[in-house]
């Protein structure tokens, strides 16, 4: 009984801490098996992030040689911006984004539709992160391709997008969306984080970002006290089930006859 009290225990101290965004998709670009798949359906994914690689964030290179190309469709307008791109390549932007240079540099590119979509931008070079142009990206459709070729090692690159809905009339047609300022329609969840889903900005100082993050605020902390307490609680269990009881001394005068120090 006490094994399955112990296993309650540890499953619920990395519940307290994991921290999973919500509605939040994440690709690496360093996954095989996911750069075999043709489509990526996106269902009830309002935002995401491509890395080049799994160790991104803990700023370790990526390897070279790598090929991934991975489409993704939704069922929604798409904006993107790239967050941050550091390549080792030989050639320099924007002279690496010529043709000849694609089998030699590391590449991001990042295509409108399909495989053979409208070319978008491509991202290449060892010191793009300086001079490439920042402003965001606009896809005509509801689908967009990923490809990524290495070369050398460096630090990679971070793709932010978020999915919206043009507002009609002056109105998002969802109750649970934010009409932001440029008429994109996000999910209301995405206001309540400190950063700009909305590409203009218009969410930091709206009077539902205060009344709807506040509100979900509390609730957080409502939610937290609740599983603080059944984790206490838990641990209190476990603690009374392993707890080994107190052996009295034996007797040993009584026993054999024989006196110790302990008689």
């Amino acid at each position: 009984m006490w094994f399955y009290f112990y296993l309650l225990f540890i499953i619920s101290l990395n519940l307290k801490y994991a921290n999973t965004a919500e509605n939040e998709l994440k690709l690496y670009m360093d996954n095989q098996t996911l750069c075999n798949q043709e489509i990526i359906n996106l269902k009830n994914i309002h935002r995401g992030r491509i890395y080049s690689h799994i160790d991104y964030h803990n700023k370790h290179f990526y390897f070279p040689d790598n090929h991934c190309t991975v489409t993704i469709k939704t069922k929604k307008r798409v904006w993107m911006s790239l967050e941050y791109f550091q390549s080792n390549s030989s050639s320099s932007f924007p002279r690496c984004t010529d043709a000849k240079y694609a089998g030699n540099d590391d590449r991001l590119q990042i295509i409108d539709g399909y495989k053979n979509g409208s070319m978008l931008r491509i991202i290449c070079g060892k010191d793009t992160d300086k001079f490439f142009d920042r402003t965001s990206l606009i896809l005509k459709s509801s689908i967009f391709t990923i490809d990524w070729r290495t070369k050398s090692q460096s630090f990679g690159f971070e793709l932010k997008f978020v999915l919206y809905d043009l507002a009609v009339d002056g109105q998002c047609l969802n109750f649970d969306q934010f009409q932001c300022k440029n008429r994109r329609c996000i999910d209301k969840s995405l206001i309540c984080y400190d950063e700009d889903y909305c590409g203009d900005k218009s969410h930091e100082n709206s009077l539902e970002k205060k009344t709807l993050c506040a509100m979900r605020l509390s609730e957080q902390v409502l939610f937290d006290n609740d599983n603080n307490d059944q984790t206490e609680n838990m641990e209190e269990n476990f603690l009374k089930l392993t707890k080994r009881r107190p052996h009295s001394k034996a007797n040993l005068v009584e026993l054999w006859g024989v006196r110790t120090r302990f008689s």
